[in-house]
């Protein structure tokens, strides 16, 4: 008979993601201050999962024509176990690190955003936050905080986050919430409220995340947060930048409902 007392609890960790400058850094706090719930400041382990599982799919996907032919080994290899026992490394890696069964993890970055799927297969009871921001006030927060990248860059890597997030998120139901940076200052409840939803945490939790993002402001372009947001016109850019960013964020920009002017929304 099975000892029950040996059997592997199943652990529900917790990822934030989205493109940098959007909020992931006030959520993962304030879910670690409001909630108790430990996590490193970045992680940046798990994209390497999405670039070995996504070249074993491309391999198989070239090699198809000879996959029933048994005079090749690869004819002999499941290619969803193979996926598995790389998946189940990385897993293995980390609950080699963290103990606990609830633990979070933050990394922004457009291959983690790709990750998702494969950390879904590896964690089926994990949570995903993805923190999204308008393109206007993200690049403006990115150029400031990263003066070495070039204009066009910043923008190509908005829009790269937000279209492989459209990718993946039909995959991820039920395991996941989006959450605006500009929702966490002008409605720092509400926000705290869908986390502890997601999350199924008890309600002096979600009041102390709210207090965080009360308290601890994420970093906004330009201060707190007003009613109004940013026209791209009173940016400061050029009309060659504002070209540079409609060429690159106009399209996926409409795809989230995201204006140009100080109603933020379409």
């Amino acid at each position: 008979m099975e000892d029950r007392s040996e059997r592997k609890t199943e652990k529900k960790p917790i990822f934030v993601i989205g493109s940098a400058r959007s909020g992931t850094s006030i959520i993962s706090k304030a879910i670690k201050l409001g909630a108790g719930i430990y996590g490193y400041n970045e992680g940046h382990l798990l994209p390497i999962v999405a670039v070995l599982v996504k070249e074993i799919e491309k391999e198989y996907e070239k090699k198809k024509h000879i996959l029933d032919k048994k005079g090749y080994m690869i004819a002999h290899t499941n290619q969803k176990e193979i996926e598995e026992r790389i998946i189940n490394v990385f897993k293995d890696v980390c609950e080699g690190i963290y103990k606990d069964e609830v633990w979070i993890d933050k990394t922004p970055d457009l291959g983690m955003i790709a990750a998702t799927p494969y950390i879904l297969r590896a964690w089926p009871q994990s949570k995903l936050i993805f923190a999204k921001r308008r393109g206007v006030e993200c690049i403006i927060s990115r150029t400031r905080k990263f003066q070495n990248v070039s204009f066009e860059n910043h923008c190509k890597f908005w829009k790269q986050c937000m279209e492989e997030w459209l990718k993946v998120r039909e995959s991820l139901k039920g395991h996941y919430i989006e959450i605006d940076q500009r929702e966490i200052s002008l409605n720092p409840e509400k926000v705290a409220k869908e986390i502890g939803n997601l999350l199924k945490i008890e309600e002096e939790k979600i009041k102390r995340i709210k207090e965080v993002f009360v308290n601890q402001r994420p970093e906004f372009t330009g201060g707190t947060e007003k009613t109004e947001a940013i026209e791209i016109k009173e940016t400061g850019w050029t009309d060659e930048q504002i070209e540079i960013f409609r060429k690159h964020c106009g399209e996926v920009s409409e795809k989230f409902g995201y204006s140009e002017t100080s109603d933020y929304y379409m």
